[in-house]
Order: structure tokens, then C-alpha cells, then sequence
């Protein structure tokens, strides 16, 4: 049980950091070309995905275990 909370809590600080991220180069970017647009593609690929995987390896676990 404790090992499902804590891949629960890692996803979605992972996808809270990619989150962030995106916000944070979207506003501090005067223009929406080049360098603003791949840290937004490298957040989403990096820190969102993986962290909604390993919140879904959390949530799978959990209703596995409860059957």
C-alpha cells in the first residue's frame, strides 16, 4: 500500500513540475518561436507522460490489489 502512494505522489509532482514548466516558458517568452516551443514540447515529454505512466502504475496497482 504504501509503495501505490508513493508512485501516486511522485506522477503527479512529475507532472506538477511539467506543468510549471510549461506556464513558466510560456509567459517569460516574448515570442512563441524557437527555443520557448521545445522547452514546452521537452516538458511535455520529460515530466508530464512520465509521470501520468507512473501515476496509471499507481492507480493499476491499487484496484489490483483491492480485487
Amino acid at each position: 500500500m504504501t509503495m501505490i502512494r508513493v508512485l501516486k505522489i511522485i506522477g503527479v509532482i512529475w507532472v506538477l513540475i511539467g506543468a510549471a514548466n510549461i506556464v513558466l516558458g510560456m509567459y517569460s517568452s516574448p515570442r512563441p518561436e524557437g527555443l520557448p516551443t521545445f522547452g514546452i514540447m521537452f516538458s511535455v515529454t520529460l515530466f508530464i507522460i512520465p509521470g501520468l505512466i507512473v501515476y496509471g502504475i499507481g492507480e493499476w496497482n491499487a484496484r489490483k490489489l483491492h480485487r
